[in-house]
């Protein structure tokens, strides 16, 4: 990370070593030496003479920057990707070396962000380690906020294996806290589709969330079409804060139903089938990644300037450098949403029919995985056959490959769609949220095909005129463009 590589900057600078090459408990032992140290680490002028990387500077000169701000101007400092307690440390140092610190009132709160499946299934340990650090528990005065993510999670190991890993991580995350007598604060990192952790009825979103996980305290992101949707004017805004209020007090009063010890096994399952289901696809399969980039306007986001981010942490990288964002907007403008399903359908097809009728339990007496099961229908009845096929037979080459994956994945669409049915005993995609839908989606879609079928054509175009830029080229991608906002804003849901 950025704080790791400024850290080993600084720690070769001062001739002790590369901070980036010590173990764990070499950096802990280090931030904890430093953090009780009363003097400067370093002099950022010296560092400058001294021709460190520009990156490291940059990091450094963020921190200076914050420090000249008053204490409230900014809230949270989230640590993307966090999986030590050192990157958590290493944070409070380097706002200690630029004046903030608890004394002076204006250190930051050190938010880490756990993304993938393993950060989840690590971060009880990790904030084990965190709260045995008599610095830290001083400095966080009993107060500790946690970042959990949708998106990344979801991209890593699949929609069903991450749910069932947030599940897990929150609740041993707040017995680890309520052991050392901190207050944790979970921040939810949720998007507006299935995929990111989205959920468009925000009442039963905030009950389902796991027993004892709220207390009172809740924070999410709002992102994308979202925030126009939820606060795009004072009365909508209005509303949608009262639903979150209303739904936050209410939990403290609901009786949660806690999963018995055979629900969870049952979910351990699913989540290893779903995750092995997915990986196989997105990571193992070869002909995944040509497919994909043909088959979506994957590259086409990347380089039209569309989002607030890079669509790609690293420029070189494959799918595993892909923000999630723009992975889950690709798939949602081909009418697929492969994201948010994929590797479900193989988790709720158990072979034994003992194991179907207990999903059936679950769904019927446990609110939680009834959310799961019903959101996955509201996303499967906006996921279009034909459309995706019809990007398939003008985007993707003819090769023998490339065409036995497309029918292969729609293969799996069906199963998924049949899968959820069985769970729920439902004979009607959308589920609860039908209501929401019914109505606009009729209105909508006769609209929303004809942009996607224009896309199509525009991607096929536009891939055929190489790199050269000319003026006919411009008109098609500014075309692009709003075929690529006409298509989020008529399937809504994808912030």
């Amino acid at each position: 990370t950025r704080h790791m590589l400024a850290l080993d900057a600084i720690t070769q600078y001062l001739g002790i070593g590369s901070y980036a090459s010590w173990n764990e408990e070499a950096k802990l032992s280090f931030l904890q030496m430093e953090l009780s140290s009363k003097r400067p680490l370093f002099n950022l002028a010296d560092l400058v003479t001294h021709g460190v990387d520009d990156k490291v500077l940059t990091t450094l000169k963020v921190f200076e920057t914050i420090a000249e701000m008053d204490a409230e101007s900014l809230g949270a400092y989230v640590i993307s990707q966090s999986t030590a307690a050192s990157d958590v440390l290493a944070v409070m140092l380097l706002q200690q070396q630029f004046g903030m610190t608890p004394s002076s009132g204006k250190m930051m709160r050190v938010v880490p962000l756990f993304e993938t499946l393993n950060d989840l299934t690590n971060a009880p340990d990790i904030l084990e380690k965190l709260f045995q650090n008599y610095y830290y528990i001083g400095a966080v005065k009993g107060k500790m906020e946690v970042m959990v993510g949708y998106s990344d999670s979801a991209k890593d190991a699949g929609r069903l294996a991450a749910c069932w890993a947030q599940y897990t991580s929150q609740e041993k995350m707040v017995q680890v806290a309520k052991r050392y007598g901190i207050e944790l604060t979970f921040f939810h990192g949720k998007g507006g589709t299935v995929g990111r952790g989205g959920n468009p009825a925000l009442y039963r979103a905030v009950l389902s969330h796991p027993p004892n996980t709220i207390n009172g305290r809740f924070r999410v992101t709002e992102q994308g079409e979202m925030i126009r949707q939820n606060f795009g004017s004072p009365a909508i805004a209005e509303r949608a804060l009262d639903i979150y209020t209303a739904a936050v007090l209410r939990e403290n009063f609901v009786k949660h139903v806690e999963p018995t010890p055979s629900w969870r096994k049952q979910m351990q399952r699913i989540s290893d089938t779903s995750c092995a289901d997915y990986r196989e696809l997105v990571r193992d399969d070869p002909r995944f990644v040509p497919y994909f980039r043909q088959a979506t306007p994957e590259l086409e986001l990347g380089s039209l300037n569309i989002g607030s981010r890079p669509a790609k942490r690293s420029p070189k990288g494959g799918i595993e450098s892909l923000r999630a964002i723009p992975w889950t907007f690709a798939w949602g403008q081909t009418r697929l949403n492969l994201s948010a399903w994929l590797g479900v359908g193989c988790g709720l097809n158990p072979k034994r029919k003992k194991d179907k009728a207990e999903l059936r339990e679950m769904y019927v007496q446990w609110p939680w995985f009834r959310e799961i099961v019903d959101l996955l229908s509201m996303i499967l009845s906006k996921t279009d056959y034909s459309i995706s096929l019809n990007y398939d037979n003008l985007l993707v080459d003819k090769t023998e490959d490339l065409i036995a994956l497309g029918n292969e994945v729609r293969e799996k669409l069906v199963e998924t769609r049949q899968a959820v049915l069985d769970v729920s005993g439902s004979k009607a995609f959308g589920g609860p949220h039908v209501q929401l839908l019914r109505g606009t989606s009729a209105l909508r879609n006769p609209y929303v095909d004809s942009i996607n079928c224009v896309q199509a054509e525009l991607l096929k175009e536009l891939r055929q005129m190489g790199e050269e830029e000319s003026e006919i080229k411009s008109i098609r991608k500014d075309a692009l463009v709003v075929s690529i906002n006409g298509i989020s804003q008529g399937m809504r849901n994808s912030g």
